[in-house]
């Protein structure tokens, strides 16, 4: 078994993507070793894609840039799936690993994981409504902000967010008042959320099996 590094590159959509996907990416892998074994040390970089460019060229590109100088044993890619399933995110994500297979192996790193969010990532950061409502200070209940349900079946959650706070902010003494913008939970609830609780999501247990088949293929963990 490996039992060193594991470099991990991380392709996402956004800024605000990232503060809430580095932790729990870092936090996810922790939790596969401490059940099956294995590397002592991850390191996470973030690789910047162009704009202006479709998905599959935009992922190779910036794949291929960064194999130029680096090396990471895992790609993950985030694109959130922006539909009540992951099937129109999954086509893309086909056609992307067709093209990579065409590609020289030392060239691009080829061992590419989808990490693809029903609807959007915000949806991940419901998936513990008492730890949201903890990291916004509210002694209102989850109905009382409409965030009752699977995060998974809000068509935005994002806007399911933004409503959340709004109620908050309107609560809070004007003389007093610095509104809590969505942009600061990010990173807060990245940092704190239970990766058993985003395992209630269907879309997080994909990303987590898959992780776990790519780091016990490359022998970085043993599962029989």
């Amino acid at each position: 078994m490996k039992s060193n590094q594991l470099f991990i590159g991380l392709i996402s959509e956004g800024s605000t993507d990232n503060r809430f996907l580095f932790s729990v990416i870092k936090r996810t892998i922790d939790a596969i070793i401490f059940e099956y074994g294995g590397v002592t040390e991850i390191y996470i970089e973030e690789i910047k894609k162009e704009t202006g460019k479709k998905f599959v060229q935009q992922v190779i590109d910036a794949n291929k840039d960064y194999h130029k100088e680096n090396f990471i044993n895992i790609l993950l890619v985030h694109s959130d799936s922006d539909y009540h399933n992951d099937s129109k995110a999954i086509k893309k994500f086909t056609l992307l690993m067709d093209e990579v297979s065409l590609i020289e192996d030392n060239l691009i790193c080829k061992n590419i994981i989808p990490i693809i969010p029903i609807q959007m990532i915000e949806a991940w950061m419901l998936a513990d409504i008492d730890l949201f409502l903890d990291v916004i200070s509210s002694t209102k209940s989850k109905s009382e902000l409409d965030l009752n349900g699977n995060p998974e079946a809000f068509t935005d959650p994002k806007d399911k967010i933004k409503n959340a706070l709004q109620i908050i902010n309107l609560e809070r003494p004007k003389k007093r008042r610095k509104d809590l913008q969505i942009a600061e939970l990010y990173q807060l609830i990245g940092q704190k959320i239970e990766i058993e609780k985003l395992l209630g999501l269907n879309s997080f247990e994909k990303f987590y099996n898959d992780l776990i088949n790519i780091l016990n293929k490359l022998k970085f963990i043993y599962k029989k």
